[in-house]
């Protein structure tokens, strides 16, 4: 039987992007590999962002309608464990980063291949993800090669990997239940 999930499936992921937005506790950011072009249209660029509802920043998007995105560029791997291990519901966690705000309130990070400022036009059910349809409404150009899981993990250790690799099957096994799959009713 053919295995599903990573090997060609991950050629599908995007770069390595930081989301981040804002709440009345302040700005906040995670690691997310689904931020996908969603328009032909140049003068009317979309993407479409999707973030798992376990996540603390997803609340925060749904809350403010803003949204920033950080490409992250090759170099910039250390973003990895304090944007990606844990949550923000646990504190701060920007605090020793090179970060900034954008006009709406939401963190972009220095040295980053790129950022995007966006408005949150549509959010779609996935049962464990919400797929935000996103205007927007700024872009910033970096430099530098985007950064691609397959790449990261050649350079951020055993230790990164196994804590990630904990972190990923707990979320799995949450997001198990509640995604929409086939057969299910959800089409």
């Amino acid at each position: 039987m053919t295995r599903l999930g990573g090997g060609v499936l991950s050629l599908f992921w995007s770069p390595l992007c930081a989301v981040g937005s804002h709440g009345p506790g302040g700005p906040n950011a995670q690691i997310c590999v689904s931020v996908f072009g969603a328009s032909i249209v140049p003068e009317r660029p979309r993407l479409l962002v999707v973030l798992w509802k376990g996540n603390f920043t997803h609340d925060l998007v749904r809350e403010a309608g803003t949204l920033a995105v950080s490409v992250l560029a090759e170099g910039q791997e250390g973003l990895l464990a304090p944007l990606g291990l844990r949550s923000g519901r646990d504190g701060p966690k920007l605090g020793g980063l090179d970060w900034g705000l954008t006009p709406e309130g939401d963190p972009v990070f220095g040295g980053a291949a790129g950022q995007v400022r966006g408005r949150v036009i549509e959010g779609f059910d996935l049962g464990d993800a919400t797929a935000f349809l996103v205007g927007v409404v700024g872009v910033v150009d970096g430099r530098g090669g985007p950064l691609r899981w397959q790449a990261a993990q050649r350079v951020v250790g055993e230790a990164f990997l196994a804590r990630w690799a904990e972190k990923s099957a707990r979320d799995r096994a949450a997001a198990a239940g509640l995604l929409r799959w086939l057969g299910d009713g959800a089409g």
